[in-house]
């Protein structure tokens, strides 16, 4: 088993290397060079595509340069933590709070500061976060999908049904003001789309600047649909100013 997940890991670093060399590459050629089956190049091309190292296009891919960027001295986990925490910050006292798989998401669990909160999340990694006793956790219980332990399907969407949180705090792949809120597996959007619409307060969308001005595959929302994008200061000020426009209130860390 080790020795399996240690040549898929060295597999995708080789593929990491090719891209990077190319400006692009398709599924065939991939396969040719480092001499497998197309079955298993879209498996590794999947799985690189839901960490962001790669972007698909019709018929090739790209190594996704921005993914790798350094960010001055602080990398993106900072950027993501420090975006999580402005993010706790409208999370008041006794509120239910909807979290969606995103990291950036879950993140801002660890900054709450408030003495009493119930969290409804299909994010399985809640269960390694760390926990306060005086906090009521739900998960909404469903299939559980991996690599990113997120849990979808009808009784997820069941119990995000049947309740009404105060605050949603949603991370996504891409934020566009033509195409909206957007996320890689269509099973994810549905769950997102009804996080949103039972959250009868504050609606907070978070993601850092790689994500500002991209589409994805399926639309969560319209983006004038929150309240607030909690994103960081890297981002392209034009996309910023367009989105402002549109009565967005933008909170852009340092």
């Amino acid at each position: 088993m080790k020795n399996s997940i240690a040549n898929i890991d060295s597999r995708h670093q080789k593929i990491l290397q090719v891209l990077e060399a190319h400006e692009q590459m398709t599924t065939k050629d991939l396969a040719t060079t480092l001499n497998v089956s197309i079955s298993t190049i879209r498996r590794d091309l999947n799985i690189l595509e839901e960490k962001n190292d790669i972007i698909r296009k019709y018929g090739y891919c790209i190594f996704n340069f921005d993914n790798q960027r350094d960010f001055d001295q602080s990398g993106p986990e900072l950027i993501k933590q420090a975006i999580a925490r402005i993010a706790s910050t409208y999370v008041s006292d006794y509120d239910t709070v909807f979290i969606n798989s995103s990291s950036t998401a879950l993140n801002a669990v660890s900054y709450f500061k408030s003495k009493h909160l119930t969290i409804v999340t299909n994010n399985l990694k809640i269960s390694s976060t760390p926990h306060n006793a005086n906090y009521n956790y739900i998960l909404t219980g469903g299939e559980l999908r991996f690599p990113k332990e997120v849990l979808v399907g009808d009784i997820a969407t069941n119990t995000i049904t049947s309740m009404n949180s105060d605050i949603c705090i949603i991370g996504c792949s891409g934020v566009s003001i033509e195409n909206g809120i957007t996320t890689k597996i269509l099973n994810e959007a549905k769950i997102n789309e009804l996080m949103i619409k039972h959250t009868v307060k504050h609606k907070i969308v978070v993601a850092d600047h790689r994500k500002i001005g991209q589409t994805s595959k399926f639309k969560i929302a319209d983006i004038t649909v929150f309240d607030y994008l909690i994103t960081d200061k890297y981002c392209s000020p034009d996309i910023i100013k367009e989105i402002k426009k549109t009565g967005v209130q933008v909170i852009q860390v340092e």
